[in-house]
């Protein structure tokens, strides 16, 4: 077993599935618990969330054995720092488009000897008193490394260029793949079943595996989900908690409406 669930899922070949959290509060995140998913991408990128409501989305999915992962805003010290320390166990990162924007996020991300994150045993570490923490300073930097996932995204045609040197980079621990925004680069947002799209994704899944690294992808229908699966993906953040929350309120409403006919 290793210090994060997403990594046990990848090395035991079993498909990871989880949704974007971007409109709910703590007690909508313990729900998701109980619905079978492996772990939920608290988005800070699009959603209204700081620090506090961060960490106490963290708790929460943690209290449901939901992996937590924040999507971040950009490649800076305030977001990386802010999300591992309050106990993210991944971040994925948008719209990168350099190797040096990627090898600056290991820099800020990991601790030594991978990059320079600033020492800290914070909540993430139960404060320094969880027990992986206790130790030499080079084990506690070992254990943070493996337990915090960085997933920076590929939605961009200057990173699918260099996705190859990019799945590569030690510390980058996966990519996940964003289809809107790099469809959208790409001059033809959101068509998802353009064979230039379709390949521009499977390039990025070829590099991850030949780097032994998980590639992770949006999808917005169950059968959708499957495919992506099947076809290799080491998992599915399966569309947003807002859009399948709202979705299933219509379906109930309407059903009601059916019976009244």
């Amino acid at each position: 077993m290793s210090m994060n669930k997403l990594r046990d899922l990848y090395a035991e070949r079993r498909p990871a599935v989880g949704t974007f959290f971007s409109a709910g509060n703590p007690s909508m995140m313990e729900c998701l618990g109980y619905t079978g998913l492996d772990f939920a991408v608290i988005d800070t990128e699009h959603g209204p969330f700081d620090t506090m409501d961060m960490q106490d989305l963290i708790r929460a999915a943690e209290s449901v054995g939901l992996v937590p992962i924040v999507r971040i805003a950009d490649v800076t010290h305030k977001e990386i720092q802010r999300a591992a320390d309050c106990g993210a166990q991944g971040i994925i990162i948008p719209c990168l488009r350099s190797i040096d924007d990627f090898k600056k996020a290991v820099d800020l991300a990991k601790y030594t000897p991978i990059g320079s994150r600033g020492f800290i045993k914070g909540r993430g570490a139960g404060f320094g008193y969880a027990p992986w923490t206790e130790g030499p300073l080079e084990s506690y930097y070992a254990k943070s490394n493996e337990k915090f996932m960085l997933i920076p995204q590929c939605e961009t045609i200057e990173a699918l260029e260099q996705i190859e040197d990019i799945a590569a980079i030690e510390g980058v621990d996966g990519i996940f793949v964003g289809p809107y925004d790099l469809s959208t680069c790409m001059g033809i947002p959101g068509q998802f079943g353009d064979p230039r799209l379709i390949e521009a994704r499977r390039r990025v899944l070829k590099a991850c595996q030949a780097a032994d690294k998980p590639c992770y992808i949006l999808s917005m229908n169950p059968a959708e989900a499957a495919s992506l699966l099947k076809e290799g993906y080491a998992g599915v953040a399966h569309s947003l908690d807002f859009i399948i929350f709202t979705e299933a309120y219509k379906k109930e409403v309407a059903a009601i409406r059916d019976g009244l006919k």
